[in-house]
């Protein structure tokens, strides 16, 4: 599976952080001129160290970064210019039959700990609004977040979500079950 995806400042600036669908994906710099809009790398999913930041990937116009689909990764926001990039999703069919596939992606780990700001994703993580606020546009997505799932969830992150909700609306927009400290 293959598409093209394009960042703008005036448009379509990042993405949020997300695993792809993909066991390897090739995402291969098309170009045009353009700052910022890096990547951002964090642990793999299921792992303890699933929202911790790894590393940051600078785009270069015709070269290509390949990675797990299991990886954590955002699209930083652009800052001039436009970036276009082919996305290429690859399957094993036979890998995603067997039990080590569903080893990684149905048997969470505990989180060692609270996760990196840098690693968050307003779409996907109950504990978003504890660390960053929702925007008008974002706050919609809190009511379906599903990360980490309660058994997975870092030692004080219950603790630290119902001290969130009486702060503010902001943060109380997501779901609200949580293993209790």
């Amino acid at each position: 599976h293959s598409f093209i995806v394009q960042y703008r400042a005036s448009e379509d600036r990042g993405l949020d952080m997300h695993t792809d669908d993909s066991d390897v994906t090739f995402n291969v710099c098309l170009g045009e001129e353009f700052t910022a809009a890096g990547l951002t790398f964090c642990g793999y999913v299921g792992d303890s160290e699933h929202r911790h930041f790894q590393y940051e990937y600078q785009h270069v116009k015709g070269r290509a970064v390949v990675h797990l689909g299991t990886r954590r990764h955002g699209a930083d926001d652009i800052d001039t210019g436009t970036r276009r990039n082919l996305i290429i999703w690859n399957h094993n069919q036979q890998y995603r039959a067997s039990k080590a596939y569903s080893l990684r992606m149905y048997n969470y780990q505990k989180e060692s700990s609270p996760p990196d700001k840098r690693c968050l994703s307003f779409t996907h993580d109950r504990d978003y609004g504890v660390y960053k606020d929702y925007t008008p546009d974002t706050v919609a997505n809190a009511k379906n977040a599903w990360c980490p799932p309660p058994q997975a969830c870092y030692d004080t992150m219950g603790r630290e979500m119902r001290a969130s909700a009486k702060r503010g609306p902001a943060a109380v927009s997501g779901p609200r079950s949580v293993r209790d400290d």
